[in-house]
């Protein structure tokens, strides 16, 4: 299970020279995570699965940092490291936080940068450009959820795919910045069944949370965005990760 440590938001110019791709002095998401050392999905079946449930992630290439040796590179052009199952969960998610932030924040390129950290070995500081701390904290949660569910074989699709959807449409303030599982489904055009399930998913990741009222006459449990990872965002102004790292956009 991929674990989070600490969620910062800066401009971190220091990993800005580990990928020519980054623009100088785009603010940028700092998600420090450990992930599995002894992974049960490999790392290439892990890629699949992301791949299937988003196909946009087929679009995505990498730049390895000078001096590194490039492994093994899947015809998307994502690199994965022969031997290196913590460091390439670490760069799987930051390519699922690129494709969840292009949807999110409507950004059209976006890179980042995977470091993984000497000791303890699991940790890696994931870096990807980002236009504001709380689109930054929903895709860093549901990336990680969306990542944990694969590493225990989990099918993703369509349930996170409709969550991403939901995320969307409450960051862009649909109906007053609150969403209920009716309007989802009638937005999205799928079962109000499968849209509770997704909205019910945000909830879990902490990325939304219900609304209780006194009187509802409707009987639908409106759902918003939850303040409480942005604002527990740091503002970081230096990378603290030291070691080899992946390049990718």
């Amino acid at each position: 299970m991929i674990q989070l440590q600490a969620l910062a938001f800066g401009p971190f110019a220091e990993v800005e020279p580990l990928n020519p791709r980054f623009i100088v002095g785009r603010p940028k998401l700092r998600v420090t995570v450990d992930t599995e050392v002894k992974p049960r999905v490999p790392e290439r079946q892990l890629l699949d699965a992301l791949q299937r449930a988003f196909p946009g992630i087929a679009r995505h290439g990498c730049e390895m940092q000078r001096g590194t040796s490039p492994g093994g590179a899947t015809p998307t052009g994502i690199v994965l490291l022969d031997g290196e199952p913590t460091a390439n969960q670490a760069h799987l998610l930051e390519h699922l936080m690129l494709e969840y932030l292009s949807a999110l924040d409507h950004a059209s390129r976006l890179s980042g940068v995977t470091c993984a950290y000497e000791s303890p070995p699991e940790r890696n500081d994931v870096f990807v450009e980002c236009g504001g701390a709380e689109v930054g904290s929903v895709a860093a949660l549901l990336a990680i959820d969306t990542l944990n569910a694969a590493l225990s074989d989990r099918p993703l699709g369509p349930l996170y795919p409709d969550a991403l959807l939901g995320a969307s449409l409450l960051i862009r303030g649909a109906s007053a910045n609150r969403l209920t599982p009716a309007q989802l489904a009638r937005r999205a055009g799928i079962p109000r069944e499968r849209a509770a399930a997704a909205l019910d998913l945000l909830g879990c990741a902490g990325v939304a949370e219900t609304e209780k009222y006194a009187m509802n006459f409707s009987g639908e449990v409106p759902y918003r965005l939850s303040p409480a990872p942005a604002s527990e965002i740091a503002r970081g102004t230096e990378a603290r990760a030291r070691g080899p790292g992946d390049t990718s956009s």
